[in-house]
């Protein structure tokens, strides 16, 4: 068991983590098992903290604890496979939750549109708006009038205990039907809501000045441009303030400032990533706030006064951040609480209401998690609580940002895990392209994956590919219509590099990868043959003709427009991996779920036999009741058991030793 020491740096009293020495590795169990704690956010007078704990089937739940004791005061669990997804303090006793649903562990959350309130002593717990208003949700859950729409919290009230800003979207039959949302402002108590604005644009999201005026109104047109309306802090009508199709960039509005006439926003470049800028929303200006770095800007960190954004984060490598206003208490003490944490990443997440004490959390490659609560007056950090308390970082593997260059001179930028306890020279290496693709990216962070790939004696590369989000606007874009293409390049060129830097064994590399990742495992190795000794696909994407036919995607117009953009409707199985069966000769595992309702079980049915015809029987594992990534605990160790045992055959310590190329 890890022991914590208090330990002072700069001032601040931290906990520290006593190392143990781990003879034998880990178990698998270990890693994949769920963390105690994931959000977690400090009540407005500091009393009680509420955290979403994550149950071994993925299953979000809400507890909340008594901040002195940590006793369990309240908790809430959605129905089936339906989850907690987000939470806010409304006042010293209450909260409001959103739900969402998952069909995969890979699978973003989508929340439900259901909306839910409970007392910090589990009392008066409410359903506030929902569509099943007369079905059980959990024990002791009142039921409100039904109205079928979704409905999803905008912001606090920061004059009013007992109301929340929501943005109420009606259903319709047809997913391209014109429906234009509602701003409202619902009670906590009760439920009863007050029309506040409409959008000017069908599907938009409205986001509220620090007042709690409805003041922007973001829409996305079909064609994927982006439109922003807004208004005046008096209501009236709405007027276009940014069109993406004429300013060609998009913006992502962080916050308004106090004055309620400017708002900041991270905003695209036509070329490089992208910069925070202030705009006057009477005039349009804008005015830099943080010039263009290496990366987009990250997510807004925001001080002890509600709404007031004082920094953003910044994942150049090793994440940090920018603070916005470098005169500020706030943004000192932001860079104070970063600073107390050398080789990991530190921020307040949230303050109680007289900015008295702030909520931190901790993390880093070998660190899961952790939330410390600090008392602003003496800069005095104290414990709460780890989100994996039985992973000790001082056994877990280094995760090392690297930097590369592309056949064709694009800067390529990833991350090696290194397995702790072994030279970093000759090791055997697992590929592994992440998913999404576009607008997805790979972090230096905790990836319980690789830590369990390098307990076991791999290296783990991850490059994050030209598709990927994070280093501009173009460098997304440079991706479209390449998923076989250039991407493929990109992987390809990283490889090589961690051979030509002596951290790859040539003769010990496979490549392996989930959703996009399978099917960049299955085409990477088609198009490579000879840098890999075995691929494993995990609910991959192997036929693109398919993407159009089957799957949720296609299910709605932004999705199949999305699909035109990114794929094309032309040589859809020239860059699919099915067509070039014949050339992957190399051992293959398919790993999928017959639930996947974001890339059909056909898929793997489909680059099955296509392999079979080709004399490449694969290895098959399919589990019947899960969906995009599996859930359920015992069979993800059942995955990682067969997957491990598949990369010692062919890389590891039963693969046969392959001799040196002249």
């Amino acid at each position: 068991m890890n022991h914590r020491q208090a330990v002072v740096i700069f001032g601040v009293v931290i906990a520290g983590i006593a190392g143990i020495a781990v003879a034998e590795p880990l178990p698998i169990e270990a890693f994949l098992k769920r963390p105690a704690f994931t959000d977690m956010k400090i009540s407005p007078d500091g009393k009680h903290l509420a955290a979403t704990v994550p149950l071994d089937d993925d299953k979000n739940v809400l507890v909340v604890l008594d901040r002195k004791s940590m006793d369990v005061t309240a908790s809430m669990r959605m129905r089936g496979r339906e989850q907690v997804d987000d939470f806010v303090w409304v006042n010293n006793s209450r909260l409001v939750v959103s739900a969402a649903q998952k069909s995969g562990m890979l699978d973003q959350p989508r929340p439900t549109g259901e909306l839910f309130a409970i007392n910090a002593d589990g009392s008066q717990m409410k359903t506030l708006f929902g569509f099943r208003a007369g079905d059980s949700v959990g024990s002791r859950i009142g039921k409100p009038t039904t109205e079928y729409a979704s409905a999803f919290l905008i912001d606090t009230m920061p004059d009013s205990d007992d109301e929340v800003l929501v943005l109420v979207r009606p259903w319709v039959h047809s997913l391209s039907s014109d429906v234009h949302s509602e701003a409202r402002s619902m009670n906590v108590f009760t439920g009863a809501t007050k029309q506040l604005a409409r959008s000017p644009q069908p599907r938009a999201f409205m986001m509220s000045d620090r007042s709690a005026n409805i003041r922007l109104s973001i829409s996305v047109t079909a064609d994927g441009d982006q439109q922003v309306h807004v208004r005046s802090a008096a209501g009236g009508d709405w007027r276009l303030l940014h069109d993406e199709s004429v300013a060609d960039y998009a913006i992502a509005p962080l916050a308004f400032d106090a004055d309620g006439k400017h708002f900041l926003a991270s905003r695209e470049h036509a070329a490089g990533p992208g910069s925070v800028v202030r705009f006057d929303t009477e005039s349009g200006r804008q005015t830099q706030v943080l010039k263009p770095g290496s990366v987009d800007p990250g997510r807004a960190i925001f001080g002890a006064a509600h709404g007031h954004a004082i920094a953003v984060q910044i994942d150049d490598g090793k994440p940090d951040i920018a603070v916005l206003e470098t005169d500020t208490r706030d943004a000192r003490l932001a860079l104070a609480v970063r600073r107390a944490f050398p080789d990991q990443f530190a921020y307040v997440t949230s303050y109680t209401r007289d900015g008295s004490l702030g909520l931190v959390h901790v993390y880093s490659d070998r660190n899961s998690g952790e939330f410390y609560l600090l008392h602003v007056a003496d800069m005095k950090m104290h414990f709460l609580a780890a989100s994996r308390e039985w992973l000790d970082p001082q056994v877990m593997s280094e995760v090392r940002p690297v930097s590369l260059k592309a056949r064709d001179g694009t800067p390529l930028h990833g991350l090696l895990t290194l397995p702790r306890g072994r030279d970093a020279m000759k090791l055997p290496l697992v590929v592994n392209p992440h998913g999404g693709p576009h607008g997805i990216r790979d972090y230096w962070d905790f990836n319980e994956e690789a830590q369990l790939l390098a307990s076991r004696g791999y290296a783990v590369l991850q490059v994050n590919f030209r598709g990927s989000g994070g280093y501009g606007r173009g460098f997304e874009r440079a991706g479209y219509r390449q998923w076989g293409g250039k991407m493929q390049d990109d992987i390809a060129d990283a490889v090589r590099w961690t051979i030509s830097e002596g951290f790859a064994d040539a003769n010990r590399i496979c490549i392996y990868g989930a959703s996009y990742g399978g099917y960049a495992a299955l085409m990477n190795a088609a198009r490579y043959p000879d840098l890999y000794q075995c691929t494993i696909g995990y609910v991959g994407v192997y036929d693109l003709n398919l993407m159009f036919n089957e799957g949720d995607i296609r299910e709605s117009i932004y999705g199949r427009n999305y699909l035109a953009r990114v794929l094309g409707n032309e040589q859809l199985a020239a860059n699919s991996p099915v067509t070039y069966a014949g050339g992957i000769k190399m051992p293959v595992m398919l790993i999928h779920g017959s639930e996947d309702i974001r890339v059909p079980q056909t898929h793997a049915d489909r680059m099955r036999s296509a392999l079979r015809e080709a004399g490449n029987d694969p290895v098959w594992l399919i589990e019947r009741r899960e969906g995009h990534g599996f859930y359920n605990l015992p069979n993800r160790v059942r995955l990682y058991t067969q997957l491990l045992a598949f990369l010692d055959e062919h890389i590891g310590s039963k693969s046969k030793p392959v001799a040196a190329s002249d």
